[in-house]
């Protein structure tokens, strides 16, 4: 079996789990190998990821390895680590990975594509949330947000898409639904909206959700995706954000539910 490592090193604890982590690995005959947080590598031969850090780290492999349908497990030295798996007081659990006593989680993701002028400017895929601000300007904008072929207008600080995996972070920060990750669906949720009537709102999994700026907004907008800043966009860009083709695979070992989780980490 063929491990590929994520310590990120700016976190504390990252190096001595990580000494723990190799020696557990070694206990059960596993090859590995270690990696900088910001390098790609060859997912085709890797049977498994271990990030050590955070939920980006974690984020940032999941959605690397899901091209290859490779599962990831995060163990947390970050602040929250609502995604990762494993703290350093059961990281032993990991041993459950090699005996077999196990759950793969798939999560859906969000394919996102910026379009101006005919030509594409950004495709990424999303984790969690694809966001149009108004970015560090505290100013409102108007988003034209179309679901299929049906149209609806948010005046507001900026409209997030989330999957159910996201809901647990910037869409529940800004008044949106806890949900399942079981639950496929999108969620849209207004960013401190101007009218009393714009609430989140829930679109079926395979819906094609469109975002533009209208042309009554007197000011330009950012995207960003999984809390990366991608580029930003006008009423000449049009945003458009469907379920990806693959999801990510995420390895539970501590039988670890949201319900415990946000019970726990809240």
């Amino acid at each position: 079996m063929k491990i590929a490592l994520f310590p990120n090193f700016e976190k504390n604890g990252t190096e001595e789990l990580l000494k723990r982590t190799k020696l557990i690995l070694e206990n059960n005959g596993a090859e590995y190998a270690v990696h900088k947080d910001q390098d790609e590598i060859n997912y085709s031969d890797v049977d498994l990821a271990i990030t050590i850090g955070g939920d980006g780290t974690l984020i940032k492999q999941a959605k690397a390895a899901a091209v290859y349908s490779v599962p990831c497990i995060g163990i947390n030295t970050g602040r929250l680590g609502f995604l990762t798996n494993l703290e350093a007081e059961n990281i032993d659990l990991l041993e459950c990975f090699f005996s077999g006593k196990y759950k793969t989680e798939s999560r859906m993701m969000l394919s996102v594509t910026a379009e101006k002028d005919g030509r594409q400017v950004y495709s990424g895929i999303a984790l969690n949330e694809a966001v149009i601000s108004s970015g560090i300007v505290a100013r409102l904008i108007d988003v034209d947000l179309t679901v299929d072929n049906d149209v609806i207008d948010y005046r507001a600080d900026g409209v997030i898409v989330s999957t159910p995996t996201g809901s647990t972070a910037y869409s529940m920060s800004a008044g949106g639904p806890i949900i399942d990750p079981a639950v496929r669906c999108l969620t849209v949720t207004p960013i401190c909206s101007h009218s009393l009537t714009a609430r989140p709102m829930l679109a079926k999994e395979d819906a094609e959700i469109g975002l533009r700026l209208s042309k009554t907004s007197r000011t330009s907008a950012f995207l960003t995706v999984d809390g990366q800043k991608c580029v930003e966009v006008d009423f000449d860009t049009k945003v458009t954000l469907k379920k990806a083709p693959f999801d990510a695979k995420l390895i539970n070992v501590s039988n670890n539910t949201i319900y415990k989780t946000l019970s726990h980490k809240f």
